[in-house]
């Protein structure tokens, strides 16, 4: 699907939607459709016969964390994120080159650190053996470990994209020498 926002971010160099990524777009859109039928019958419930379908909030929360982190790796791919093209526009090509570099290295260091402690975190709630304050008891470890999943497709995507802005810069500069 080609829109603006594609062509004006995406190029040659910029990496495809790998199966990775896609898988979490999938699942993050089945997600999505499931809190939707849950929230529809939990309002049909409610209207008609005046009661709660007890476990729709909790479900629901943990559907958005999986929708939001399951999908980061697919958006990074996909170029869904909002660049600011104003600064990149005052560029030459080599300055855009080393803008896009310079900030996907530093969103990767920040998705690396951000894996860890989602990893650390994950690993605290497995041996702790918390259970939600609900009744349906889920174990904490459950909604949570799509967290850390969701950080280790977006670092995978990040790489893509780092080894493709890498190879941009180098185009850049042999445009340059050329010129």
């Amino acid at each position: 699907m080609d829109t603006e926002l594609h062509q004006e971010d995406g190029d040659a160099f910029s990496p495809p939607e790998d199966a990775f990524s896609r898988l979490g777009r999938r699942l993050s859109e089945w997600a999505m459709v499931g809190l939707v039928l849950m929230m529809g019958a939990e309002m049909v419930v409610r209207t008609l016969f005046g009661w709660s379908i007890q476990f729709s909030n909790e479900v629901g929360g943990y559907a958005l964390v999986a929708i939001t982190f399951l999908s980061l790796a697919s958006g990074q791919l996909e170029h869904a994120y909002h660049r600011v093209h104003f600064v990149e526009h005052r560029l030459g090509p080599v300055g855009r080159a080393r803008l896009r570099l310079g900030f996907d290295l530093a969103t990767l260091v920040v998705t690396a650190v951000l894996l860890a402690e989602f990893v650390r975190f994950e690993w605290i709630t497995w041996n702790s053996g918390d259970v939600a304050a609900t009744s349906l008891m889920t174990p904490l470890w459950v909604p949570r470990f799509v967290m850390p999943v969701g950080m280790l497709m977006l670092a995978w995507a990040l790489l893509a994209t780092v080894r493709g802005d890498w190879r941009r810069l180098q185009a850049a500069h042999q445009e340059c020498r050329h010129a």
